[in-house]
């Protein structure tokens, strides 16, 4: 005769099974991911590189850098005609050797470079762009052998 079961163990037998079943279920949905990668991924190399594209993402669109630099073009005199250096950011853009002479330049300071030179030399704006605040039209710089700046606004 089979002995009957108390509620209590009732309750235990059917939590193990539920417990049995959700385990099973597990490891069934482990295996089917498992072989869902697998089928997807043929080409190792293809999967590292669609995986590191996205995580790198494409970059931020940002403004171009030579977009934002803009130039302005400023006509200098130099009287009497002198080995005048112009430099901008650190880099030579022109020499004032021929008297007068049409630059590019940036936003910023520019530097007339008279070292070297024996005598005083007047450097004249004789042109600018029309967008530009400074230098103003025909300001003048006088050089006695040392560098002066000169702004650049628009």
């Amino acid at each position: 005769m089979r002995r009957r079961e108390s509620v209590l163990e009732w309750m235990w037998n059917t939590v193990q099974r539920g417990e049995r079943r959700i385990i099973r279920v597990m490891v069934l949905a482990s295996v089917l991911l498992i072989v869902m990668q697998l089928s997807a991924v043929r080409d190792p190399l293809q999967f590292y590189m669609a995986v590191a594209s996205k995580v790198e993402a494409p970059p931020l669109e940002l403004p171009s850098l030579a977009k934002l630099v803009k130039t302005w073009q400023v006509t200098l005199k130099a009287t009497p005609p002198a080995p005048i250096l112009v430099i901008q950011n650190g880099q030579v853009i022109a020499s004032l050797a021929k008297g007068e002479q049409q630059i590019m330049v940036q936003s910023g300071q520019i530097q007339l470079d008279g070292i070297g030179v024996s005598q005083t030399v007047r450097v004249q704006v004789l042109k600018k762009d029309s967008q530009l605040l400074e230098p103003r039209q025909n300001q003048t710089v006088v050089l006695q052998g040392d560098i002066q700046n000169l702004t650049v606004r628009p």
